[in-house]
């Protein structure tokens, strides 16, 4: 990609995260990106959220990435619109299949939590958002805190319910054709680093890329790290001349 052109770019949040998970790349990017974050906060159902966001999107072809939820919205709006998706990063996600019984009872447990207490629910998400060592990081886990609750028990109900709804594609990930790298964290509760090789496996000429002493929200965790990632991503026809990034606290 030429450096002095602007790539239009498309970063997809994750449950119950908004632009602010990535404000980093964001900043870090603008010099090189025309940049367009959605708003996931309003729809019922993951495919729902894909056809308005591929309606919404103000490019006809872009780069699209996306971390966790996001990953998955990434990657189905990849396979639904092949001709608009250019290149895809996913970011701590994982190849997704049918929600498990045991998904299915914790995330039905998290929405009653929610519902009772959604501050209490946010408290009992951070451990597995942020690995142990940025936990306790204050400022860095009040700002992860402060997203949250900025967002509020609603959406987090209706982003589970479709989560738990939603439709299994690790049997269709084979017909992703754009060049599509796969970032992960080595702390990663959420997404370990078992099932990231095996999303990277699943799609034809990707390979993972993973960051050293990092958990679940690595835009966040390891911002400078990523930013660079991307850039390289965008910059390349392919995948990353070395697959294994280091990320220093």
């Amino acid at each position: 990609m030429n450096r002095d052109a602007r790539a239009p770019l498309v970063l997809i949040p994750g449950l119950l995260c908004n632009e602010v998970l990535w404000e980093p790349q964001r900043i870090g990017l603008r010099g090189r990106a025309d940049i367009w974050i959605p708003d996931l906060s309003r729809d019922a159902s993951l495919p729902e959220a894909v056809e308005r966001m591929l309606a919404d999107v103000p490019f006809e072809r872009f780069a699209l990435a996306g971390l966790s939820m996001g990953g998955y919205l990434a990657a189905l709006a990849a396979l639904q619109a092949p001709h608009r998706v250019q290149r895809l990063a996913l970011l701590n996600t994982r190849a997704h299949a049918q929600e498990t019984e045991a998904g299915r009872l914790r995330r039905t447990a998290q929405i009653e939590l929610a519902r009772r207490d959604f501050a209490a629910l946010v408290e009992q998400l951070l451990p597995a958002l942020l690995r142990p060592q940025a936990l306790r990081d204050e400022t860095l886990a009040q700002v992860v805190r402060d997203m949250s609750l900025s967002l509020g028990a609603e959406v987090f109900i209706r982003q589970q319910e479709a989560n738990m709804n939603r439709p299994p594609i690790a049997h269709r990930l084979a017909h992703i054709a754009c060049p599509t790298w796969v970032i992960g964290g080595d702390q990663d509760a959420i997404a370990p680093q078992e099932s990231q090789h095996a999303l990277a496996r699943a799609i034809a000429g990707s390979h993972p890329c993973m960051l050293r002493d990092c958990g679940h929200l690595s835009t966040l965790e390891h911002p400078g790290v990523v930013t660079r990632l991307l850039g390289q991503w965008l910059d390349s026809p392919s995948l990353p001349s070395r697959l294994y990034q280091g990320a220093t606290p």
